[in-house]
């Protein structure tokens, strides 16, 4: 696969990237493993994934995977500010009745998403980050994200300053960064100067949301979300277009940085691979 340099930093990965935001809706942690593995072998070296995807599973299985040598040859990102609700995290086995629960009350109109609450103070971050590093049995991080920034937190983040720089002068992390809706990264790094290295915004073909960062000046250096986007704009007069086509389309977009994706069905690992196969 094409191997890029995400543009202001040194990192140097694979021009896709491998999301786990969907790890944990694969049943088996053997399966999980094959997914992983078909990733490494299919050119991935980049793997995306943050505390809150399947409450702290997707860390811990991305981390027992690494842990067999491959560390040195990946990069990591993983996120802070919405937390693993800690009943779940304790009982991962409990996941999947509750999500079962909460489909079906959706399906009959009853039910809502929870939201969760914001943990953004240095006592918070600090100790996310540990128990981040501990589940991807890892003694440092290529990027450490704020997940989904909002306009309001730009006063906490401020007051996160100091711990934030602290982490790159220990070693525990290389790049900080920006995870989410382009507009609120954007203008949370605008804010908060000089202290976020790399913004990873949502995009998608038909409304090229991350077009704000560079009309924000900001350089675009890795976007996600095009399959999703894409499902959820789909319509009887306009189906859903390929999957193959719209990342074909996404790769377009972001010419120069680094596109995530993500899928539970490992063969279609190497389909994707191709499509970023020496940058063509």
């Amino acid at each position: 696969m094409q191997q890029i340099c995400i543009p202001g930093t040194t990192i140097e990965t694979s021009k896709l990237g491998v999301g786990t935001a969907s790890l944990h809706h694969i049943f088996r942690a053997s399966d999980r493993q094959t997914l992983l593995s078909t990733a490494v072998d299919a050119g991935f070296t980049h793997f995306d994934t943050a505390r809150m995807y399947g409450e702290g599973m997707a860390e811990r299985a991305l981390g027992g995977f690494l842990a067999g040598g491959l560390r040195q040859k990946v990069t990591i990102a993983t996120k802070f500010g919405l937390p693993a609700m800690p009943l779940f995290e304790r009982c991962p086995a409990l996941i999947y009745p509750q999500r079962a629960v909460e489909s079906l009350f959706r399906r009959l109109g009853c039910g809502s998403r929870t939201e969760r609450e914001r943990l953004l103070s240095p006592a918070d971050a600090e100790s996310s980050l540990a128990k981040s590093m501990k589940a991807l049995r890892t003694d440092w991080l290529d990027i450490l994200f704020v997940h989904e920034p909002q306009i309001g937190d730009i006063s906490k983040l401020g007051d996160l300053v100091e711990w934030l720089t602290r982490q790159k002068s220990s070693g525990r992390v290389r790049y900080l960064g920006l995870a989410g809706n382009a507009i609120n990264c954007s203008q949370v790094a605008k804010q908060v100067e000089g202290v976020f290295d790399i913004l990873q915004v949502e995009d998608s073909v038909a409304g090229c949301e991350a077009d704000v960062v560079e009309s924000a000046g900001l350089p675009l250096q890795v976007t996600f979300g095009y399959l999703r986007k894409a499902a959820e704009q789909r319509s009887e007069s306009a189906p859903h277009p390929d999957a193959l086509t719209v990342m074909k389309e996404a790769l377009a977009r972001n010419l120069n940085g680094m596109v995530l994706v993500s899928t539970r069905k490992a063969h279609r690992l190497w389909d994707l691979a191709a499509l970023a196969e020496k940058g063509d």
